[in-house]
């Protein structure tokens, strides 16, 4: 086969730019699995989030450890971006889970940094989202 004609594996992935991969771009040309993948991700950065959150007694001492806080909105906002990469056909898939909160939540998040009330962002990550990760950890514990 020539060079020009070569399927695309996932051995290529495995060997693929760093940079390459932490943009998004994955040479793997599944869905399913792109799709897998990032519902991993998804799940991995809503722990971070609820592990960050949860280090807090409170709001305000969430608010006062200002790399904490950033953690959590960082982490929130990647699950959020996570999110929005799934296929519509993935998200319709499991139509009971927020898809459109995380939207809304990543628009206040990123486009109202200085304005996030810090109780809500408390309640987000040690309530709601905990809640969402025993949604999500079944189907992604059926994947790996």
């Amino acid at each position: 086969m020539r060079m020009s004609q070569r399927q695309n594996t996932d051995d290529d992935y495995a060997t693929s730019s760093p940079r390459h991969r932490r943009h998004g771009h994955s040479r793997h040309s599944d869905q399913a699995f792109r799709d897998q993948t990032t519902l991993i991700r998804l799940l991995e950065h809503l722990d971070y989030a609820i592990e960050d959150a949860s280090a807090a007694r409170s709001a305000d001492e969430l608010y006062a450890e200002r790399m904490r806080f950033n953690s959590v909105v960082e982490e929130l906002t990647q699950v959020q971006e996570c999110a929005k990469r799934l296929s519509d056909d993935c998200r319709f898939a499991m139509p009971d889970l927020p898809w459109n909160e995380l939207r809304a939540l990543r628009n206040i998040l990123v486009h109202e940094y200085d304005s996030i009330d810090a109780d809500s962002l408390y309640v987000t990550a040690t309530r709601d989202a905990p809640a969402l990760a025993e949604r999500l950890r079944p189907i992604i514990d059926a994947i790996e």
